[in-house]
């Protein structure tokens, strides 16, 4: 007669041994899982910032600023596509490649971005008819302080909303510099400042103390 005990620790055994597998495979699914989101977390934040990065290369394409860059910004997504279309979901190491590879962009965009920014903002500044600022008057400290706020702007990372700050000022700075009017001689003279005192002439003297008093009285003299 057989004995039934072993075949009941057989049973028990392989019952534990499936119980232990499903609980094995369960974790891993688990785990599985959990990569999965904290790389699908990690994909959405670069992809947030590359938006943010082409809406800005967007924005200085369409101000006039030339950029460098000559990203190809599809194929990553198109890549992502097929391998979906093809295989299914996308492992975690798959996902966090991608957000790797946008990162990479997003520093690539800004790099060019500062670059081109900085070249444009500084080309536009000197082009601003600075002499003409004397003869202002009154309004000539409101336009010195936009002027100011022009350059710490140029000097600095763009942004979408100092891109827009930098337009408005600059046009406001221009127009009002356009609007005064030119005398050839004053002009020039102002051109020549700062210089030392044995530079300028004594027409050109003259023309501070005699018909530009207003002028001659915003120009400090000091020994260096």
């Amino acid at each position: 007669m057989n004995d039934p005990q072993p075949v009941g620790l057989l049973v028990r055994a392989k019952r534990l041994t499936s119980l232990a597998r499903q609980a094995r495979e369960g974790a891993e699914a688990i785990q599985d899982h959990t990569r999965t989101e904290t790389a699908l977390a990690k994909l959405d934040a670069s992809l947030s910032e590359l938006e943010a990065a082409v809406r800005l290369e967007s924005k200085l394409v369409s101000s006039g600023v030339t950029s460098a860059s000559e990203l190809d910004l599809t194929k990553a997504p198109k890549d992502l596509q097929r391998h979906i279309a093809s295989v299914g979901r996308p492992s975690p190491q798959l996902l966090t490649a991608r957000a790797n590879d946008a990162a990479k962009t997003v520093r690539a965009l800004s790099d060019s971005a500062t670059q081109a920014w900085s070249s444009w903002s500084q080309s536009r500044l000197n082009a601003l008819p600075m002499d003409r600022m004397a003869r202002l008057g009154f309004e000539r400290r409101s336009v010195e302080l936009r002027v100011e706020s022009l350059k710490r702007i140029a000097g600095a990372p763009p942004t979408v909303e100092n891109v827009d700050t930098f337009l408005e000022s600059y046009e406001a700075v221009s127009s009002r510099l356009a609007k005064v009017t030119p005398e050839g001689p004053l002009d020039a003279l102002l051109a020549k400042l700062p210089c030392h005192l044995d530079e300028l002439t004594d027409d050109e003297l003259r023309l501070l103390r005699v018909e530009h008093p207003d002028i001659g009285a915003q120009i400090v003299l000091r020994v260096e």
